[in-house]
């Protein structure tokens, strides 16, 4: 045993140890955090249970009996009313003489609730009791203003939220402008009545905008959470999260139009919150039934899918309750071990490829990586600049030398030792950024895009400084391109691209490769990712199968660049802090032994068929 591998085994267990440590209370949250609670619209509910000729409340005892664990009660808007929902009524009064144009607002004399229906519509709108002997209101305000603001809440729900002992996700309205203040105090009024257990504004605009920090001091006063929507495009919802930061609850859910748009079958619904909950924490599900026009889906389909829905989530180890803020005692921080892991991965990656590089000699390496370690180790935590930039160096830095340790030797002895670091190295990452803001993804991570680029880039400038390409790069500019390197360099800039575009972003999946995924999400629990499974590992095996047989050298960088992409996917598997880790750990293991086994097979194809076949070709062209 070399001197150099005591080193690096020294180094891995230091790293580790500090990584372990730094990851120890985020490891706690996941494992206590496992409520998780589905939730159905109480309008959605009562139009299905009317139309099978069920009572609300049987209706919704059945769904809680399957599995259900809280009601989304909404707070009426002036287009809900005039629909016929709730128990109140407009109509627009004018006074041409006196200038004066606004809204009638009348409770119905028959609700059982007028009196706080009518405290509730003072409230609302700033209106004293003197104000509102009749009963009716008269709001200054013309009805398309209040067609999107909020009226009253919607009491029928509230109340049977309250008979079924079922926690309410509540969604106050949108207030005009100078009302904004008003939808935080009934948010309170609410609150004081009824369950509450989460709430999330509506509408396209968060009440208040740009000014939304009345809501969140609502929320820190009421020790209220609020749902952060995953993918929401509300205007201000960005800053709302922030300022409520950290009582937040992740909640996904899929609007009928997207459904229609998308054409997402049923299941396929239910596939998608399952990986929501299983893959991103989120903790509540907003289960929606049917477009309207739907005529065949009735109460007992619904019933039925959050049966299904309820069992796949407690199969895997959930447990149906109302969940709470993870992060509800306080924001999670980092520590000094995890910028010590996290400083020693990034000095000992650069420094391993300065010295492939030929840019330092190896006797320089131990006095610069011991005088990195150590004020970077000061300096990432506490600077957050530094500490930013740091991720964004680390990440990619990692997945080259990961990369260029499993091609050192043409053979496929260093596949596990490789694996090793990319694992270690992103432990080391995710311990430094298992922090409230990263896991709940109110900020951004930069290393991920640098990760895609740079690795690829990285391997490229290596390889043509070190002559592993058959020339240099001087030598490979000076002369005619040949046709084959012309498509290799289409492909992999068709590659990078759309491998870069596809980063973040869900829609641009092609159906073959949705029903890939799916099957085997079914088949492993934890999904290997894509680029591992099908570019990564098998490129790594065919480059070490073309060297052994001194095959296309001119072409083997493109397995290079390949086996790059596969090493950077491990690492941003990691910079996922929202993923739990332990998901993490079991997704970069099946990626390797089934990018493994479909790099065999592709060895076998090259082996068996295609080299027999271009053998049989070459005398025809020649």
């Amino acid at each position: 045993m070399t001197r150099k591998f005591w080193f690096t085994l020294i180094l891995f267990i230091v790293v580790t140890a500090c990584a372990s440590y730094g990851l120890s209370k985020r490891v706690r949250l996941e494992r206590d955090n496992q409520s998780i609670a589905i939730i159905a619209d109480y309008r959605e509910v009562a139009g299905l249970a009317k139309n099978s000729g069920l009572e609300i409340d049987e209706a919704l005892r059945i769904l809680t009996a399957n599995g259900m664990r809280g009601l989304m009660v909404s707070e009426l808007t002036g287009d809900n009313i005039t629909h016929g929902v709730g128990q109140a009524e407009l109509k627009e009064a004018k006074f041409p003489e006196r200038g004066i144009e606004g809204t009638i607002i009348t409770i119905m004399p028959s609700s059982p609730y007028k009196d706080l229906l009518n405290e509730w519509l003072r409230v609302r709108f700033a209106v004293n009791d003197s104000d509102n002997r009749t009963g009716a209101l008269f709001v200054p305000m013309s009805f398309n203003v209040l067609k999107t603001a909020g009226i009253i809440p919607d009491i029928d729900g509230l109340e049977a939220a309250r008979r079924n002992n079922l926690p309410i996700y509540y969604r106050p309205a949108p207030s005009p402008g100078h009302l904004s203040e008003r939808a935080s105090i009934m948010l309170k009024r609410v609150h004081d009545k009824y369950d509450v257990a989460v709430f999330t504004p509506a509408g396209e605009i968060v009440s208040g905008y740009p000014d939304v920090s009345i809501m969140a001091r609502t929320a820190h006063e009421l020790k209220l959470p609020l749902a952060l929507v995953e993918f929401s495009k509300q205007l201000g919802e960005p800053a709302l999260n922030r300022l409520a930061s950290p009582l937040l609850i992740p909640l996904h859910s899929v609007t009928n139009e997207e459904m229609s748009a998308r054409r997402i079958t049923r299941a396929a619904l239910r596939d998608r919150l399952v990986r929501a909950a299983v893959e991103r924490s989120v903790r509540l599900l907003l289960l929606r039934t049917a477009p309207p026009t739907s005529a065949e889906f009735v109460f007992a389909d619904f019933a039925n899918e959050v049966k299904i829905l309820a069992d796949e989530l407690t199969s895997r180890g959930f447990e149906m309750a109302m969940p709470g803020a993870v992060f509800a005692d306080g924001n999670l921080n980092t520590n000094i071990f995890a910028a010590v892991a996290l400083s020693i991965m990034l000095a000992f990656s650069l420094c391993a490829y300065l010295v492939r590089m030929g840019m330092t000699p190896d006797y320089k390496v131990g006095a610069l990586f011991v005088a990195g370690c150590v004020v970077l180790s000061v300096l990432v935590w506490k600077v957050g600049f530094i500490a930013r930039l740091a991720g964004a160096l680390t990440a990619p830095l990692i997945a080259v030398e990961a990369s260029l340790i499993a091609m050192d030797s043409g053979k496929n002895k260093n596949i596990l030792y490789s694996f090793i670091f990319a694992v270690v190295g992103g432990l080391s990452l995710a311990s430094f950024f298992s922090v409230t803001s990263y896991m709940l993804r109110l900020q951004t991570f930069s290393g991920v895009k640098f990760t895609l680029i740079l690795p690829p880039v990285m391997v490229l400038l290596h390889d043509l400084k070190n002559r592993i390409h058959p020339e240099s790069l001087i030598e490979f500019l000076s002369r005619p391109p040949l046709w084959g390197e012309l498509v290799m360099i289409g492909v992999l800039l068709a590659g990078v691209g759309l491998i870069i575009f596809r980063s973040g972003n869900v829609t641009f999946i092609p159906g073959f490769e949705a029903r890939i995924r799916e099957t085997l999400e079914r088949l492993l629990i934890a999904r290997p990712r894509t680029r591992e499974v099908f570019v990564g590992y098998p490129s790594l095996l065919l480059l070490n199968f073309l060297v052994s047989r001194n095959l296309f050298a001119h072409y083997r960088e493109l397995f290079r660049i390949g086996v790059a992409l596969g090493f950077s996917s491990v690492i941003n598997s990691f910079c996922h802090f929202h993923t739990p880790l332990m998901m993490i750990l079991l997704r970069e293991f099946n990626g390797l032994w089934t990018g493994l086994l479909v790099g065999i097979i592709a060895v076998l194809l090259v082996k068996l068929v295609v080299i027999p076949c271009l053998k049989l070709i070459r005398p025809l062209i020649s």
